[in-house]
């Protein structure tokens, strides 16, 4: 009875861990919170100090085990988003972070604790190793919601990522000063260098195995992304059999090696990290805070809340002004850098592991204090952070710097073309992405920077500049293409209104389009008609003051109701701010709107704004337009129907090979 009470218990723990844990990220997901505060929150309230819905404790030694094991998926799934040409970039800063910024960070936090808390200086040491890090699963969720700098987005996710096995490796060496009563330079030295170069050599050999089990391809999709998971399992035990926390350095290798071998069509290898990682994540947290002992974190009471606010406002703005040089960063971005310090799941992670060590070696108070000390400093700054994300862009004038003006559009075609002409003109900076080098040449002639690239990956609009503020518009001739971009810009880089182009609307996309995208002129467009009419000059773009007489404003909505094949709306405008959703209010309330027309939708348009049409002559193109918007609509200027233009989507133009049937996932 006793094994199969123990087997229901472990079995409520590890089922009530993925319940919450899931349940937090959907809660950090709709309120745009970084998820490890649902998180902990979920799991102290839960846990055996709350609810008691959970008992962390019943899985004994099985914890640790998993712990280890989700450090590792975490930390490779990190190296997987490093970007080498954009390390070559923050090098320096980069470099002066991990080194100076860490021993500042370290050597701060350690007095703060000892001076604050009174902790022994041993204790208070491994609270400085632990604190050290930031870690790329509390990063990247704010990164999502943050205005930023590019370089400044950089730094911070490399920083998060390479200095978490640093700040574990640090924590170990302490820990083992302290279990050893002691260690000589000599000894830590050997030690660090045993860690150093076993954790490098397993995971490149972990990670050059990955790259050719990637590259031959003698392996289906969903057996290649298992046989990497293994691969690095495998690495990770290894290393640390030949020495202790090594294995954490050789995931990171590993991800890094597997980043910079620039494989083709990584999509699916990082979705599927990516999911791994956030289910670690979330049992994790849920486990790790669920054991917390609540009292003793209340007992630090205002002791404790001065260790924290002197690691925000003091601490961490000593290291960063201490670690970057001054032609490096701008006074600005060093400011945003320094107050951007958020401790995540390796911390929590290495402070339990810490604690649990302690508590063998009969130094039960140190490692209750230690543990409270991580585990609050994780809640404070992260609630700082996310704070900080929405308020601090604003505060340093990031929001409306106009340099910040960035429109990316997707697909190389006459509208976007078009479209690109118009931003310039308003001082935007614009950006194409397209699959077809020889389309973007075209755009590059006249000063319109083209990037290159696989439309389904993040690389691609890394490389094209889109962060949270810029407007991205996908427009290509492919509708499910334009819908998966709109998707990937906002879960990987926080776009929150993506506008996409629609030929024939789905049921699908119409409960989508509801939830955040944004419908390019807000009905179905014929991309290949249009894009040839304003190629050849049939065609063209203008942008009008709408009529402020009710009778005029009346007459030009029925234009556009009526003559949509003449006469589209496509951007309404605030100052500079386009919207582009006809159905938004913004877009009703715009005195200023660009419009898309025929030669004979701009006379019918003309004489509105003009108001020189009378009674009889509005009811005679009314008719008019009936029947020769048919004829119009019907039969383009070049003798081709509809039906052609719309066929013209799955057959080459112009005798050049049809790039979207030979290459689908390009553009």
């Amino acid at each position: 009875m006793d094994h199969i009470f123990e087997t229901h218990l472990i079995l409520e723990t590890i089922v009530a861990a993925v319940f919450l844990g899931i349940l937090a990220q959907v809660v950090a997901h709709r309120f745009k919170l970084p998820a490890i505060l649902p998180l902990l929150i979920l799991g102290m309230a839960c846990g055996p100090s709350g609810l008691k819905l959970f008992h962390p404790g019943s899985l004994g030694n099985t914890l640790e085990v998993i712990v280890h094991l989700g450090v590792a998926v975490i930390l490779f799934e990190g190296g997987l988003s490093l970007d080498l040409n954009q390390l070559r970039q923050i090098g320096g800063p980069l470099r002066n972070l991990l080194t100076v910024g860490t021993a500042v960070t370290g050597v701060g936090a350690a007095v703060i604790a000892h001076w604050a808390v009174g902790v022994s200086w041993p204790t208070a040491a491994l609270f400085g190793a632990i604190v050290t890090v930031t870690g790329p699963t509390v990063i990247q969720p704010l990164l999502r919601h943050m205005v930023a700098p590019k370089k400044v987005r950089t730094l911070l996710l490399s920083e998060g990522l390479m200095i978490d096995p640093i700040g574990a490796v640090l924590a170990y060496l302490v820990l083992q000063w302290i279990e050893r009563a002691g260690l000589g330079f000599r000894s830590v030295f050997v030690e660090l260098l045993g860690l150093a170069v076993t954790g490098s050599i397993l995971g490149l050999v972990a990670g050059f195995m990955a790259v050719q089990a990637v590259k031959r391809r003698f392996l289906s999709e969903e057996l290649r992304n298992l046989v990497i998971l293994a691969l690095l399992f495998g690495a990770f035990l290894w290393a640390e059999l030949q020495a202790e926390t090594s294995g954490i350095l050789a995931a990171v290798v590993m991800g890094l090696v597997v980043s910079f071998a620039h494989i083709p069509d990584m999509s699916p290898l990082k979705a599927f990290k990516g999911q791994l990682t956030v289910l670690f994540i979330s049992v994790l947290f849920i486990l790790l805070s669920g054991q917390l002992d609540l009292n003793a974190m209340r007992e630090l009471g205002w002791e404790g809340a001065l260790v924290v606010v002197g690691l925000i406002l003091i601490v961490r703005p000593l290291s960063v002004f201490a670690s970057i040089p001054g032609k490096a960063f701008d006074l600005r971005e060093k400011t945003l850098v320094a107050l951007t310090a958020p401790r995540g799941i390796v911390a929590a992670a290495v402070a339990s592991l810490s604690a649990i060590a302690l508590r063998d070696h009969g130094q039960q108070e140190d490692a209750v204090l230690l543990e409270g000390l991580v585990y609050l400093t994780i809640l404070a700054t992260c609630t700082w952070a996310t704070i900080m994300a929405t308020w601090l862009p604003r505060w340093l004038g990031y929001d409306g710097d106009p340099s910040r003006r960035r429109v990316v559009m997707v697909g190389a075609n006459g509208l976007s073309t078009a479209l690109s002409k118009l931003f310039r003109e308003r001082q935007w900076t614009v950006v194409v992405v397209d699959g077809v080098r020889s389309k973007l040449a075209t755009l590059q002639k006249g000063g319109i920077v083209g990037v290159p690239g696989d439309a389904r990956d993040a690389v691609t609009y890394e490389n094209a500049g889109v962060e949270r503020d810029a407007q991205l518009l996908a427009m290509t001739t492919n509708d499910e293409l334009n819908l998966l971009v709109a998707e990937l810009v906002r879960d990987e880089f926080g776009v929150e209104h993506p506008v996409v182009l629609v030929q024939q609307r789905s049921e699908e996309f119409g409960s989508l389009r509801r939830a955040w995208a944004d419908v390019l002129s807000g009905q179905d467009l014929n991309l290949p008609a249009w894009s040839r009419r304003l190629e050849d000059g049939t065609a063209e773009l203008r942008t009008i003051d709408l009529p402020q007489d009710e009778i005029r404003r009346q007459m030009y909505r029925s234009l556009i109701a009526e003559g949509s094949r003449r006469v589209v709306q496509l951007i309404g405008w605030h100052g500079h701010q386009p919207i582009f959703d006809p159905r938004e209010d913004e877009f009703r309330d715009a005195k200023t709107v660009t419009v898309m027309m025929t030669p004979q939708g701009a006379e019918e348009l003309d004489s509105i704004l003009e108001g020189e049409r009378d009674e009889s002559g509005a009811d005679g193109s009314a008719n008019g337009a009936s029947g020769e918007g048919d004829s119009e609509g019907g039969e383009a200027e070049d003798g081709k129907t509809d039906a052609d233009d719309r066929s013209s989507l799955d057959s080459p133009g112009d005798g050049e090979p049809d790039a979207a049937a030979e290459r689908p996932a390009k553009l």
